[in-house]
């Protein structure tokens, strides 16, 4: 039993060492690294950040919580975003491939639902009312990731995997993309075409 623990435990810190993944700080549309607890506008690369940004609506729930679409008026920024850390020994700024928690900064939203406006996927959707947290119990919808993509950035689902808190393979990942909808709304779902984002200080 000692010696399979110990081909794991090498196996393990092999993986780490030859999969590594970089990390580099998320920079806004003023190449200004992102800081945990300001808020940002989430705008399509496309739209050379003037409008088309995040904002929250009741969807196929029908009432709470509210679900997350891009805004349909190409000059909207939508509602700004807060970034979190769940890790307590991450830096002073947001890395690529960190994850973090997403709050939409809104208050209004909170009592109109009584729910949290932290983001989480619920049926492959991007919703609220998610928990904030790393590693804790029901936290793991509410995960996600910066990652570089072409020229600007995009959104990842990914919770850790349960049972492996060493290497934390990633399971169930995925890019976060727009579902276009019959009446022309514009949702967020895990796995369709990736919303390709920057990101500006509100």
């Amino acid at each position: 039993m000692k010696k399979i623990s110990r081909i794991l435990l090498l196996s393990c810190l092999l993986f780490l060492t030859l999969f590594q993944v970089k990390t580099e700080p998320v920079l806004d549309t003023n190449k200004q690294a992102i800081r945990p607890g300001y808020t940002y506008y989430i705008l399509p690369a496309t739209t050379a950040a003037n409008g088309g940004g995040l904002t929250l609506a009741k969807g196929e729930n029908g009432s709470c919580p509210l679900d997350v679409f891009q805004a349909q008026n190409v000059q909207s920024k939508g509602l700004p975003l807060k970034f979190l850390m769940v890790n307590s020994s991450a830096g002073l700024v947001i890395d690529e491939n960190e994850d973090i928690n997403i709050k939409f900064a809104a208050p209004r939203y909170v009592s109109i639902c009584n729910k949290s406006t932290v983001l989480k996927i619920e049926d492959g959707f991007v919703t609220t009312g998610g928990i904030k947290g790393g590693s804790e119990n029901g936290t793991a919808t509410s995960l996600f990731t910066i990652q570089k993509y072409e020229d600007a950035y995009a959104l990842q689902y990914c919770p850790r995997a349960t049972g492996c808190s060493f290497i934390c393979p990633r399971l169930l990942c995925g890019y976060i993309g727009i579902a276009p909808a019959a009446n022309g709304s514009r949702c967020l779902a895990v796995n369709r075409p990736i919303f390709k984002i920057v990101f500006k200080k509100a």
